[in-house]
């Protein structure tokens, strides 16, 4: 098809969908200005009626003027019986408790659809109004209400109707003269072209344009569409490579970061002369097992793709829990002195924890690491014991807690509640929490955070008995 007449169609649709929008709109709007004249001519009906405290003879003597308009009066009482000009409960008012509470705080209730019963028995649409009234002679407070058939309201508006449909169809007619004469001056196409290449060259390379035409110009926006999609996944996939570059080295930092602190920190002990004579023998076995761990943890980040989709194995065994907890105790202690924490080991003896050694030691490592960063002078407890089918430990807080909003999000990889915290006294990369959270998931185990801001948390880790999950990660 040439491009003429695709610019021919592709007018007429427009003008079309513009002109049938006007036209709703002109509808809507001519409805609802007919509607509401009808709805204040009956309320100000009602407002006379009520205002020359009407008796049951000017009721009467109003309704027979109101015949030619087929308007029905009806009296209620206040809980909506009515009362005038029949006491048969089936004309009683069709009102909501809540319409009823309006009208009795003397509110006017706009147009209700009511179906009101015929002499013949059939029903009619009606569209009602109801005004409180008060002390009007022989009728007790209540209120009244006007109907008006809806038919009537409908034929006006279908004439109304008739006549935008009409002015709708002259205007189609006259548009289709002008999209032909218009069609030759514009090549949609090319505006279409060049709007995209103005995308491109600002850096979006999602940009689409017709490929069903089959002239020149489709030939071209084909070529220029396949142009883009090489472009996008040339940039998607530097964006890929430098994401997976920037997370192995924020992954790479954190796992590092620990054992390097507490090594630090004992060595500078050693080399002060802070440590006790006695305690020297156990900080260098302590050095020695870290440099042995940092080792290990080098070695596993160098793969990084099977680190980051936990292809990794566990290596269970029965470890005493009691003894681990005062290993990392003395080992935390150092970083926990520089704010004055505490770190208190509160366990049930003979706790037998079944998980992989280094593993365990990471996870809690890094919570109470977690811990120590966002606390001072206060105490960080661990606390352990059994469960029904395994071992609970607690890693609990007095810090500055987490608010309530981000605790789901801490297990994200990279979150950060305070984003501010990056590269200050908080440090941490924000991958702590995502690391632990897999590994404990490894070991069939749960985690858990219970935490109040400005009061601390409390983090749990369920791990099985032996037996009770043998997944590895």
């Amino acid at each position: 098809m040439k491009i003429v007449w695709q610019q021919i169609i592709g007018m007429l649709l427009v003008l079309i969908t513009t002109l049938m929008i006007i036209a709703v709109q002109i509808e809507q709007s001519v409805t609802e200005e007919i509607t509401e004249n009808r709805q204040a001519q009956l309320i100000n009906y009602g407002q006379n009626i009520v205002g020359n405290n009407f008796s049951r003879e000017d009721l009467v003597m109003t309704s027979q003027l109101l015949a030619s308009e087929n308007i029905i009066i009806q009296v209620y009482l206040p809980n909506g019986r009515t009362i005038y000009p029949t006491y048969d409960q089936q004309y009683n008012a069709k009102l909501s408790q809540e319409d009823l509470i309006r009208l009795n705080q003397d509110e006017i209730i706009g147009f209700r659809i009511d179906n009101r019963t015929k002499i013949d028995g059939t029903e009619e649409p009606y569209l009602t109004v109801y005004l409180p009234h008060h002390d009007v002679g022989e009728f007790p407070d209540g209120f009244i209400s006007l109907g008006a058939p809806l038919d009537a309201l409908e034929s006006r508006l279908a004439a109304v109707r008739e006549s935008i449909y009409t002015a709708f169809i002259i205007a189609v007619i006259a548009g289709i003269v002008l999209a032909a004469l218009y069609a030759f001056l514009q090549t949609r196409k090319i505006k279409r072209l060049q709007l995209a290449t103005r995308e491109v060259a600002q850096g979006n390379y999602d940009v689409t344009v017709d490929l069903d035409s089959k002239d020149e110009l489709g030939d071209l926006a084909r070529d220029f569409e396949i142009m883009t999609h090489s472009l996008r996944d040339s940039q998607e996939e530097i964006r890929r490579h430098e994401d997976l570059r920037r997370q192995f080295m924020m992954d790479a930092a954190h796992e590092m970061r620990t054992p390097l602190t507490t090594m630090k920190g004992l060595i500078e002990g050693l080399q002060n002369n802070m440590i006790p004579e006695n305690y020297k023998e156990r900080s260098l076995e302590l050095i020695a097992k870290e440099t042995d761990r940092l080792t290990r943890l080098v070695n596993e980040n160098l793969d990084y793709e099977k680190i980051r989709t936990n292809e990794y194995t566990l290596t269970k065994r029965e470890i005493d829990g009691n003894k681990l907890f005062a290993e990392i105790q003395q080992q935390m202690m150092v970083k926990a002195k520089e704010k004055n924490i505490w770190i208190a080991v509160d366990a049930v003896d003979n706790l037998t924890i079944w998980a992989d050694y280094d593993r365990i030691r990471q996870i809690l490592i890094n919570l109470i690491n977690n811990a120590i960063q966002f606390a001072y002078d206060s105490e960080v407890i661990i606390k352990g014991q059994y469960t029904e089918n395994g071992v609970r430990i607690d890693i609990i807080d007095h810090g500055i807690g987490i608010a309530a909003d981000d605790i789901k999000k801490i297990w994200e990889r990279f979150y950060k509640a305070d984003i501010s915290r990056k590269n200050t006294k908080y440090g941490e990369s924000g991958i702590g929490l995502a690391v632990v959270h897999s590994l404990v998931e490894a070991h069939g185990g749960k985690i858990s955070v219970q935490s109040e801001e400005g009061e601390g948390s409390t983090f749990t880790v369920i791990l099985p008995n032996k037996g009770k999950d043998e997944t590895n990660g």
